[in-house]
């Protein structure tokens, strides 16, 4: 069967009419195997049904196409019906289906499909996972944050770093679990293909996009006005004397510096990253032990912060709660871990490990920090506030008053010398994220081309450019409210996913609509109740305001919808047995009802920030949706415009192999 050079051809379980294809063969049993093969982005689509396929192919000739085979060699391997837990786009270089099966847990394997292009050097073991969380987390936490609490919650702003790292706790859950039965590229955006569908994958894509190259390009012009600040000496470029249209050359050249280093081979990025990371832990440990320390051995030198209620509570338990809200976008940057488990080795069991143990990480040393900061300032007299009782003191401040002028100096070179691996973290994860949209043709691809290192070279040259000219040019002032409701909207995604892989799909060709329809409830009254309740009781409570009874009793009955809701996608689940049984994956406990309550949360954080920042987030969405329909518009025309070939795959043709005859690419069944 010929097949013109550069032509697409497209294989059906079914018999498809095409006034191209050849005539109908006799009936025959059909595997249910379909995937889509096209020359250009050498692009698979898969489908599996209920099949009982067998693997003969595993020592047969690789000498046909590479995309075909191994998507045959996919779909054979996994003798159940898996496209409820699978992308239904796989490329020969993607990772989000494995041939070791993942999804089920596999067998303490390599998740990571190789692309025939390159196999990267390194992998990444725990312990790096771990220094790319704590390293991306441990930052504005401890050195901006811990000072901006202490007017709100004041001592008891100790417990409000605990209760922050709870809350994210509860979505963190769907993290490790998502990312050790899907351990790919892509983290929200693959988990949300998987289970939700393209669209919604698309919308954590820009979510995750805000997070990772957005907020490192903020980072990026932060660092170099602390460099400013340090070397006393103005260092952006102002035109007409105001600060809104500085260009910040210093912030453009770290980041190139990054790109430049991301460039180089895993191996280099991550002992770079596992040397910060130890350093930056050692500056908070020295922090710690310079408060701390001193007040436990001079403790008649510093305030007895536990004497009673009112010295640890100066603001009662309302402030506690509002330190916490404050605090929860402490933890920002810990899911940035799920975004390399394609070069994880074991990502299975070591992911859940590596999130778990960057929030508890960074939970005890931000609570440790906040105590220190707590002996060496005292707030309740209210002489570090402003006119408008805003502000605080940071670490450098606080040891300027007290006359320690080298640990002043210590902690200012530290937060400047550290803070680029902040940016270096936040960049690592988009090329990843960038490949794995490219894969699914959702963006051109060259994101996803692999250079014999391992590397998307192409992608982070473009990458790398755009958010070099975004350092350059763009102040971040208004941005930063906007990237923490992408990181909301993105834990929300995927606590979704979490819902419909555990209690939607159950092992079926499609998921239940009954579930789906639950969830779609579940996520409109979260965000009534969510939403309702701080504008008409937290908030006024909080602010000492009159409390807005019709917005509360809509918060009340929306909250009482949702448990409703939960209750029953808990009575309509489908559990898959293949994921109940396997013991070696991470399992969140008290499914629907943990990733149900995170959204809830969610939802009511993402309520504390202005209208104006909800209109900026809503236009951002917006603009990177119309791209996504004008492209698969253009990309729909292109194929219908290119001739193509339809064939009938039946289960004893899929036990021979393919092989190449000649040099007019033609494809035969051997």
């Amino acid at each position: 069967m010929g097949r013109p050079r550069n032509s697409s051809f497209v294989t059906r379980g079914e018999t498809e009419a095409s006034a191209t294809a050849a005539p109908e063969p006799v009936p025959r049993q059909s595997t249910g195997v379909s995937f889509v093969y096209k020359e250009e982005d050498s692009a698979v689509d898969i489908r599996s049904d209920e099949g009982n396929l067998s693997a003969s192919n595993d020592n047969g000739p690789r000498t046909g196409p590479s995309t075909l085979f191994e998507a045959l060699k996919i779909a054979i391997s996994r003798r159940r019906p898996l496209e409820s837990l699978l992308s239904k786009r796989v490329s020969a270089s993607s990772s989000k289906a494995p041939l070791s099966a993942p999804l089920l847990g596999g067998e303490g394997e390599n998740a990571v499909a190789r692309t025939s292009e390159g196999e990267d050097s390194g992998s990444l073991t725990f312990i790096d996972l771990l220094a790319i969380g704590i390293g991306g987390t441990i930052g504005s936490g401890v050195f901006v944050l811990t000072g901006d609490v202490q007017p709100i919650a004041g001592p008891s702003a100790i417990l409000s770093w605990i209760l922050a790292g709870l809350t994210c706790l509860l979505s963190a859950f769907s993290y490790m679990e998502l990312s050790a039965r899907i351990p790919t590229r892509g983290s929200c955006y693959v988990f949300c293909y998987a289970t939700l569908g393209e669209f919604a994958a698309v919308i954590g894509g820009v979510c995750l996009t805000l997070e990772y190259g957005i907020s490192g390009a903020g980072i990026a012009r932060s660092w170099s006005g602390k460099l400013s600040s340090l070397v006393s000496h103005q260092l952006d470029i102002q035109w007409g004397g105001t600060e809104e249209l500085a260009l910040d050359p210093f912030a453009a050249l770290l980041q190139i510096m990054v790109v430049m280093l991301c460039l180089c081979k895993l191996d280099l990025g991550k002992k770079v990253i596992n040397v910060l990371t130890v350093i930056k832990v050692l500056l908070v440990l020295f922090l710690i032990a310079m408060g701390a320390g001193s007040a436990f051995l001079n403790p008649s030198d510093y305030p007895n912060i536990f004497k009673d209620y009112d010295t640890f509570f100066p603001e009662g338990v309302g402030g506690t709660v509002r330190g916490t809200s404050l605090l929860f976008f402490g933890f920002i940057g810990f899911d940035e871990v799920c975004c390399m488990a394609a070069r994880a080795d074991n990502a299975s069991v070591v992911m859940p490990r590596a999130i778990a143990g960057t929030l508890i990480g960074a939970a005890l040393l931000s609570a440790a920090a906040q105590l220190s900061l707590s002996y060496l300032v005292d707030f309740s007299d209210g002489s570090n506030l402003d006119d408008d009782g805003n502000g605080g003191t940071n670490f450098e401040d606080a040891f300027d008053a007290k006359g320690w002028v080298v640990a002043k100096y210590i902690t200012s070179v530290g937060e400047v010398a550290l803070l680029p691996l902040v940016v270096l973290v936040s960049f690592m994860p988009q090329p990843e994220l960038l490949a794995a949209m490219s894969e699914d043709h959702l963006i051109p691809s060259l994101f996803h081309k692999m250079d014999a290192n391992g590397i998307f070279r192409e992608n982070m040259y473009v990458a790398g450019a755009v958010l070099v000219l975004i350092t350059l040019a763009i102040p971040f002032e208004i941005l930063w409210d906007v990237i923490s409701l992408g990181v909301l909207l993105s834990f929300n995604l995927t606590n979704t996913s979490l819902i419909m892989l555990r209690c939607g799909n159950g092992g079926k060709m499609v998921s239940s609509r009954v579930v789906r329809k639950w969830a779609g409830a579940l996520w409109l009254f979260g965000a009534l109740g969510g939403y309702m309740s701080w504008h008409g009781y937290c908030k006024p409570l909080l602010d000492g305001d009159e409390i807005t009874m019709p917005l509360t009793v809509v918060g009340i009955v929306s909250l009482l919808a949702t448990v409703l809701s939960l209750r029953k996608i808990d009575i309509n689940r489908q559990e898959f047995d293949d994921i109940t049984t396997k013991k070696e994956i991470f399992m969140t406990p008290f499914i629907p009802y943990t990733p149900g309550f995170a959204i809830v949360l969610n939802f009511f954080l993402m309520a504390q920030f202005s209208l104006t920042d909800h209109c900026i987030f809503i236009s951002f969405i917006f603009v990177f949706v119309l791209y996504y329909f004008t492209y698969k518009t253009v990309k729909h025309l292109k194929k219908r415009s290119r001739p193509s070939f339809r064939f009938t795959i039946y289960k004893e043709d899929v036990e021979t192999n393919f092989a190449r005859c000649g040099d007019d690419d033609r494809v035969v069944v051997s």
